[in-house]
């Protein structure tokens, strides 16, 4: 199944951007993992798709911003078709991401699974929200 885009733009995004002890070292506090807690103000879990014949639940997800300026989304869904639930999913989406301070630009690559939307996101503290290319507003914290 090919990820929607609004749902790989939960993987475009990310960040926190604090001072490091050493002034020449680079700034990672960012890096790690954001907790996917809501898409366009509605908490988790969502329902995405909601038709007679198919519903799609998002139930989780993750960002992870790595120190390599790579970033990998991870989505866990609940698929019923006509009304028959079948086995939890789970989808990872890789792409890159651009910093500066507190902002990112993510980048994401197509694949068999990713449709590869471009995202951009702002980090305060620890909450960090995206807006994919589509507008939808999604907010990770960690």
């Amino acid at each position: 199944m090919r990820i929607h885009a609004t749902l790989l733009a939960l993987a475009t995004t990310a960040l926190f951007a604090t001072g490091c002890s050493d002034s020449n070292a680079p700034n990672t506090n960012y890096v790690g993992r954001y907790g996917l807690v809501s898409v366009d103000g509605q908490p988790l879990p969502i329902t995405v798709v909601d038709d007679p014949t198919l519903t799609l639940t998002l139930t989780d997800g993750g960002l992870t911003l790595k120190s390599n300026n790579a970033y990998t989304l991870d989505v866990s869904y609940s698929v019923a078709t006509g009304g028959i639930p079948a086995a939890p999913q789970q989808v990872s989406c890789d792409g890159t991401y651009q910093r500066s301070g507190n902002t990112f630009t993510l980048t994401g690559a197509e694949s068999e699974e990713c449709s590869g939307p471009t995202a951009t996101g702002v980090l305060d503290g620890n909450t960090l929200t995206v807006t994919d290319d589509t507008g939808e507003i999604l907010v990770f914290r960690r």
